[in-house]
């Protein structure tokens, strides 16, 4: 049995899922997606490599400013989120966009080939961010820019920290630690990020903080979206049974009041965006 498969979820069906919520997702964090994209500021014939890429769409915007003599390579580690990035540069007529899996921490590109990196919530995720940006430096054009964004810290971001709340009080355990490496808040603070990235040669880093909104119709709405795209917790309600999950939503929805917004929900959220030369 793979780790997959013991915590109950698969790259392939977290991928699925983002692919479903493409949309919402990017919207959601559309201010950080453009945020990323003006600090690199691709230019006409250019080529942009965007790791972890999800389902593609902060990258879709590069590939709209290098044009068609331009080529953006969108990459993720999961063959699955390389599929759903395909499927939504067809839906654009996107022609200029090249899909690969590669591994942020092993980039298969020679030295100094490309005009510019960006990554939305995945370097984060990546389980030694200094390799990551250690291969990222190695890629880059020399002066050339590198821009991410990762999740700010995890009590400025209550769209999470209720629902995993309520599933440990439930007595359930989450795989990982979510502060550790490779884990969704490792690179919350903004220290942490300047001493990777000068660790890895980088100067002229600039870190800010970039507010959201998440936004869901209703309870079921926020649970049957977050329990689908979050692999950890996809894997604990996944395995849970359903008297388990009830007990789940119960203690959740009590926790969600504050954020009530007329039937629905809207909850603050904070990404942190980086970039560097």
């Amino acid at each position: 049995m793979s780790d997959e498969e013991g915590s109950g979820f698969s790259g392939d069906q977290v991928a699925a899922a983002w692919e479903r919520y493409r949309e919402r997702l990017f919207e959601g964090q559309r201010r950080l997606s453009e945020w990323i994209v003006d600090r690199v500021d691709p230019q006409p014939g250019e080529t942009i490599l965007e790791l972890t890429a999800g389902p593609g769409e902060t990258g879709f915007l590069a590939a709209e400013r290098v044009g068609p003599d331009g080529r953006l390579i969108s990459t993720d580690l999961s063959e699955g989120m390389v599929d759903a990035a395909r499927r939504g540069a067809e839906a654009r007529s996107l022609t200029n966009v090249e899909f690969r899996v590669i591994d942020a921490q092993e980039i298969d590109l020679p030295d100094a080939s490309v005009d510019g990196v960006l990554s939305r919530f995945g370097l984060m995720l990546v389980a030694e961010p200094a390799r990551a940006f250690a291969e990222i430096r190695r890629v880059l054009r020399p002066g050339r820019r590198l821009a991410y964004g990762v999740w700010g810290p995890f009590d400025r971001n209550p769209w999470l920290t209720h629902l995993v709340g309520a599933i440990l009080q439930s007595g359930h355990a989450l795989p990982g630690d979510p502060f550790g490496p490779g884990g969704p808040f490792s690179l919350a603070a903004p220290d942490t990020n300047r001493d990777l990235l000068t660790g890895a040669g980088f100067t002229d880093v600039d870190v800010e903080e970039i507010p959201g909104t998440m936004r869901y119709a209703s309870l079921d709405d926020y649970w049957d979206m977050q329990t689908a795209i979050a692999g950890p917790v996809s894997g604990v309600v996944r395995l849970s049974t359903d008297d388990e999950r009830a007990a789940i939503k119960a203690r959740l929805e009590p926790m969600l009041t504050p954020y009530r917004s007329g039937d629905g929900y809207d909850f603050p959220s904070l990404a942190v965006g980086v970039s560097a030369a």
